[in-house]
């Protein structure tokens, strides 16, 4: 996965201790940590998790491998790959109409504008400076429209604006760090949400 990086863990044990190891292993997975040989490993960052077993006879290997988003600059899409990104198609929309009833920015409209935004991000963020507070703040307003437009990746959303808030709260306290991963958070959310509703 480009982008990530990744914690192993291997425990060899008698194959009778599987079960045990396993309960062991996820006893506290609700308050975010996978206990390894009495190891608390926090697994609230982490984009993936892999748990595998493999058994030789009376022993068994367990291995966990999680996967970390990178933090720094390079975790960010480059500014040519925005320039390709699929965007989701908006049904019913005519060449050159921005408003749609009511008064509501068009769906289409709203996404090359966030498009925009979201590239000054990369841009600034990739040099390892913060981005322009207005550029910034474009984003959040847009991002917070976009996600009362239904039909769009609903199932995305409450994942989308609690990263949003973060951004937000980075960008506050001019955390470029924090900000840096929340857009590669967002960068993250989108693909896969384009993937499945483009």
């Amino acid at each position: 996965m480009h982008g990530s990086r990744k914690r192993r863990f291997e425990l060899a044990l008698p194959r009778v201790e599987v079960p045990k190891a396993l309960s062991d292993l996820t006893a506290q997975v609700a308050s975010g940590l996978l206990l390894i040989a009495g190891e608390p490993v926090s697994i609230d960052d982490c984009v993936s998790l892999k748990i595998g077993i493999k058994h030789f006879g009376v022993s068994s290997l367990l291995k966990v491998t999680l996967k970390y988003p990178t933090l720094g600059p390079e975790a960010l899409p480059t500014p040519e790959s925005l320039e390709t990104d699929v965007e989701p198609p908006d049904a019913g929309s005519e060449a050159g109409e921005r408003v749609g009833s009511g008064g509501r920015l068009r769906y289409k409209s709203l996404k090359k504008r966030m498009k925009q935004t979201f590239k000054g991000l990369v841009t600034a963020l990739r040099a390892g400076l913060a981005p322009d507070a207005a550029t910034t703040a474009a984003f959040i307003a847009d991002s917070r429209s976009m996600i009362t437009y239904s039909g769009k990746g609903d199932a995305f959303y409450p994942a989308y604006a609690a990263e949003v808030d973060r951004l937000e709260q980075a960008a506050a306290n001019d955390d470029i760090a924090a900000m840096t991963a929340s857009v590669a958070a967002l960068d993250r959310m989108k693909k896969e949400c384009h993937s499945r509703h483009a």
